[in-house]
């Protein structure tokens, strides 16, 4: 099985995916763990770092589709190793995958039938062209805007510790680009049958994430394959 989470900047995609995973190894199913983008690992995660960092330009103007092939590159370069560990019988995690793409690309999209449009192309370039393998099943994790940069502020994800010291992701700087992202995954969640929703605020306040762990691993218990 092939897993992705995602989710706002600083919703704790990370600590949710280790989490995972152990609570996988206690059911006796090994998993295995990778997190996109590939900063310190791959050619174009690399390359997608600089960019974040703004040392190419403006990249978060830059078109969805041209944006998006780099971010699939990323990916395509990472395919072999969940090939190989899905043949093995592993779970796979994702820490971001294709939807990503979807959320953040699309999130330029003002547009519904230009953006679906776009999830079509997008789909194709990146599972049909590329060959990516297509999760089975994606968890978003819902945090409000404010509370993401706050997260953010407070502590520097492990996501931006390939970028130079000093600079900060493009991504985090922008709240109308983080906001756009917010609506669009909520419409994905609306129109995507293997997406599930992982609330992480109850209340006003931010649940924990050993509370959030159990939602997910009851999105993941039931989409597990019965020879688990």
């Amino acid at each position: 099985m092939f897993l992705a989470l995602d989710g706002n900047d600083g919703s704790g995609k990370a600590t949710q995916a280790r989490l995972l995973s152990e609570r996988l190894a206690k059911e006796g199913i090994t998993s295995l763990k990778i997190d996109f983008p590939g900063y310190d690992r791959n050619f174009f995660g690399a390359f997608v770092g600089e960019c974040l960092a703004g040392q190419h330009g403006d990249f978060l103007r830059l078109d969805p589709k041209i944006a998006s092939t780099l971010y699939a590159c990323d990916r395509l370069e990472s395919s072999p190793v969940i090939r190989s560990a899905l043949a093995e019988g592993k779970v796979v995690i994702a820490d971001r995958f294709a939807s990503a793409n979807q959320i953040h690309q699309g999130g330029k999209i003002p547009s519904e039938a230009e953006r679906e449009a776009f999830m079509r192309w997008l789909d194709r370039m990146e599972h049909e062209v590329l060959g990516v393998p297509r999760p089975d099943l994606i968890i978003y994790l819902r945090v409000p805007v404010d509370v993401s940069l706050k997260l953010l502020t407070d502590k520097r994800k492990a996501k931006n510790q390939a970028l130079v010291d000093g600079e900060k992701d493009m991504v985090e700087e922008d709240r109308a680009y983080l906001e756009n992202s917010r609506m669009t995954a909520d419409w994905l969640l609306a129109h995507q049958p293997n997406w599930r929703l992982v609330e992480c605020m109850e209340d006003g306040v931010l649940r924990t994430p050993a509370a959030i762990s159990e939602d997910i691993w009851r999105e993941v218990a039931k989409a597990l394959p019965s020879s688990q």
